[in-house]
């Protein structure tokens, strides 16, 4: 039978193949996910025809269901080959089988004697829809994930959350980026604390300095509901304004005129404080009282207390806002309110402020001390992207107020999360269909807040990850601007230290017209972001060590092959630390003769067993070392006979013996001699393995854009295709805590539980930015429909 294979970056490219192999009546057999892309398995329509019987003319068989198209090409059960699955378009592979087999039962019953029609469809239809019906049971089931149950680690942190005051909505976001690390954790696993509170941590907005509110100056409005504590808030921020900056440059201003005592009590503040203190009568115009603070670098007002119901509210807003003068609304929030009664509030000052033409991002939190649980309030902050910039916790003026510091708030608001007899244990009831328009509002700002997450993580730990920010954003514009654009924004960027260099191969890839670029690492092995495109660095091997050199002095390299004469004279003269990887028959000089390295690897002394990830398997690696020479080209003028070098003989294992062993060869030289300098040249091998499918992923990437973009500069594509094979070949071998939050970051966002590997990441990236771009495209035509 002629099946062939057909595997490409993702599912359009693999039919694409297809297509143009079998045309377009090709049958597909199977698809599946491996880590080179998509596989699918497919036959030629004529080739499928010959091998299914024509059926008995005395006995047709019997018609089912019909299929979509085509349905006389659907290949009897007996002639299925094994593991047949229908295309991605149709059900999936779950009940294909059990359709097959009542086809196949409808076929055995239709033998001589004929039975009755109506009995025997009837009997085949009946077994048809069950097969229907629960392959699109599983379907669903893979499509919608369900609540995490209660035994499960994401359900345990689920309950954790919600005893702490948190929201289900905002729990069912973090949850939904769970680590596979973290799937089986308990409730008082240290590493599962720890991401929570990194979780929401990183959600709670906080300024980077706490004295960016009061260094800016200006007017500042205190607005919130009655009792919430703006006097006193007032007086507070005044006392850490003087304590900073002294008394001459502050003023207060009361427009509360109707309860009693308001005014007498922020002048006893302001005289305690020796500062200027003004009210504004009832009907007077609060532009006038501001144009004769002018001169004065902070104005605080304290503004009446008004519920959130009050009808007078929009009108105290905006005239806030229609001063004439710039006014900086801050909401004071009472930690103590119930969750719900804080959602309220929120929401109708911020509609207020919209309607005013004003903004009302800023917030204080007063009365933390009487809170029983935290968790209400910082939800709300975190869900309606509210700026914390202090904790009020008591009466005394100025101790009492607190900089908002995320970690210790989040810290203080999981350490109340216990049993509540207002917090139900079981999840929360399905939405009503009136409530799914605001779900999906959920939904999608969860996704942001997820995203801006992931590109603050990146930003921060992967080294140039900013600048392929910056190059992805030239995709945009005119295919004749981006390669102009792309060298000034290069020439722009600051050169990274760098203690390692990844060599491309020389000449453009098998298959591909493009050459592999230059790729850097830092002192800690750590691979960067920027490549450097092959053609814009100086011809030849020799020619291009030396520029390195230069910009890189005390730098390594990995290299793709052995080296010529001349790129062994370079690397000499600079005294750099070298490997180079290599093959079973590339041959070496040993005790005066000349050998393949397979041949040496059986008289190799063993070295060492270390472990690492290799293509995304946990593997581990027993090292044979053998001192050789290596005669380049033999130029006896330049250097008399081989270069001493050592040889390298590894045997790959992977720890879950899933794959056979691999046996893989280096050659290295390093100036370091003894032990120190065979230590170096571990290092050296280590993070050629971990750098061994860049050139696959940077395949991928070039492919996928194509169909993300319309046809791009060949440099920037290249550009952009390398920087995201190192990103995510970067997240794929970092093990720290911040790379364990990004992947699940990127999963959730992708949609998918698939193994940890570095195409998943990669492919959640490219997802990760073109989602960023398609927000932004909407707030923009959002903002131009306002």
């Amino acid at each position: 039978m002629s099946v062939r294979r057909f595997v490409g970056a993702n599912s359009r490219d693999a039919m694409r193949q297809v297509r143009a192999a079998l045309g377009e009546d090709a049958l597909i057999l199977s698809n599946r996910t491996i880590a080179e892309g998509v596989e699918i398995l497919a036959m030629a329509d004529d080739e499928h025809q010959r091998l299914v019987p024509e059926p008995a003319a005395a006995a047709p068989a019997p018609t089912l269901a019909p299929r979509p198209a085509q349905p006389q090409q659907q290949p009897a059960a007996a002639t299925m080959p094994p593991g047949m699955r229908q295309p991605p378009a149709l059900p999936p592979a779950g009940f294909a089988a059990q359709r097959a087999a009542a086809y196949q039962r409808t076929q055995e019953e239709a033998a001589p004697p004929p039975p009755q029609p109506a009995a025997v469809d009837f009997a085949a239809l009946g077994e048809l829809l069950l097969g229907e019906m629960q392959g699109m049971r599983e379907l669903l089931n893979r499509q919608i994930t369900p609540a995490a149950s209660a035994d499960s680690g994401a359900g345990r942190l689920r309950q954790v959350l919600l005893l702490a005051g948190f929201g289900a909505h905002l729990c069912d976001e973090i949850l939904a980026a769970l680590p596979a690390e973290l799937q089986h954790a308990t409730v008082n696993d240290p590493a599962a604390r720890a991401w929570l509170e990194r979780q929401l941590a990183a959600r709670l907005p906080v300024p980077a300095d706490e004295n960016d509110l009061l260094d800016e100056g200006g007017v500042l409005a205190l607005v919130g509901p009655t009792g919430v504590g703006k006097t006193t808030t007032t007086a507070k921020l005044a006392a850490r304004y003087v304590m900073r900056h002294g008394s001459g440059q502050v003023a207060l201003l009361s427009t509360d005129s109707y309860r009693i005592g308001a005014h007498e009590q922020l002048r006893i503040y302001g005289r305690l404080l020796g500062v200027e203190v003004q009210a504004l009568p009832a009907e007077a115009a609060l532009d006038s009282v501001l144009a004769q603070l002018a001169g004065k670098r902070l104005v605080i007002i304290d503004t009446i207390g008004m519920s959130q119901r009050d009808q007078r509210l929009i009108g105290q807003i905006a005239q806030l806002g229609g001063t004439g003068h710039p006014v900086r609304l801050m909401l004071l929030l009472n930690a103590a309110s119930h969750g719900d009664t804080l959602e309220e509030v929120v929401a109708t000052y911020q509609r207020a402020a919209r309607a005013a033409g004003s903004r009302l991002d800023d917030c204080i939190v007063t009365k933390s001390d009487e809170a029983a649980r935290l968790g209400p309030v910082l939800d709300i902050l975190i869900r309606h992207n509210l700026r914390l910039h202090y904790l009020s916790s008591g009466q005394q003026v100025p101790e009492d107020l607190h900089p908002a510091s995320a970690p210790a708030l989040v810290r203080q608001a999981l350490a109340a999360s216990q049993d509540s007899p207002f917090v139900a244990a079981g999840s929360s009831a399905p939405a009503a269909p009136g409530q799914r328009l605001e779900a999906l509002s959920r939904g999608l700002l969860g996704h942001g807040r997820a995203m801006a997450a992931a590109l603050d993580g990146l930003r921060r730990e992967v080294d140039g990850f900013a600048l392929l920010e910056a190059a992805w954003q030239l995709a945009a514009l005119p295919r004749s601007l981006q390669g102009e654009r792309l060298a000034a924004l290069l020439a722009a960027s600051p050169l990274s230290d760098a203690g390692l260099l990844l060599w491309g191969r020389a000449g453009a890839l098998p298959g591909q017209t493009w050459q592999m670029p230059l790729l850097t690492l830092d002192a800690l092995g750590r691979l960067q972001v920027r490549p450097w495109l092959a053609h814009q660095l100086p011809a030849g091997a020799a020619a291009r060590l030396e520029w390195a050199g230069q910009q890189w002095p005390q730098a390594d390299h990995l290299l793709p092959a052995s080296p010529d004469a001349a790129t062994l004279r370079a690397l000499a003269a600079q005294g750099s630390a070298w490997l180079a990887a290599a093959k079973g028959n590339s041959r070496v000089d040993y005790l005066g003769e000349r050998y393949s390295l397979q041949t040496l690897a059986e008289i190799a002394m063993p070295q060492a067993s270390l472990h690492c990830r290799y293509r995304s398997h946990a593997m581990q690696l027993d090292l044979a070392l053998l001192d050789v020479g290596l005669d380049a080209g033999r130029e006896r003028g330049q250097h008399s006979g081989p270069w001493p070098l050592q040889a390298w003989f590894g045997q790959l294992h992977d720890i879950d013996g899933g794959r056979p062993p691999q046996q893989r060869f280096w050659l290295a030289s390093s100036a370091t001699a003894g032990e120190e300098g065979l230590l170096q040249q571990q290092t050296l091998l280590l993070r050629q393995l971990q750098s061994d499918d860049l050139v696959s992923l940077t395949g991928r990437a070039w492919l996928s854009l194509e169909g993300l973009f319309d046809p791009l500069q060949a440099e920037l594509r290249l550009f952009l295709a390398t920087g995201l094979a190192a990103s995510a070949s970067h997240l794929e071998q970092a093990e720290g805590d911040w790379a364990m939050d990004v992947r699940a970051q990127l999963l959730s966002l992708a949609g998918g539980r698939r193994q940890r590997s570095a195409q998943q990441q990669l492919d959640a990236l490219l997802h990760l930015l073109a989602a960023r771009d398609t927000l932004r495209q909407v707030a923009g035509s959002a903002a131009g429909v306002s």
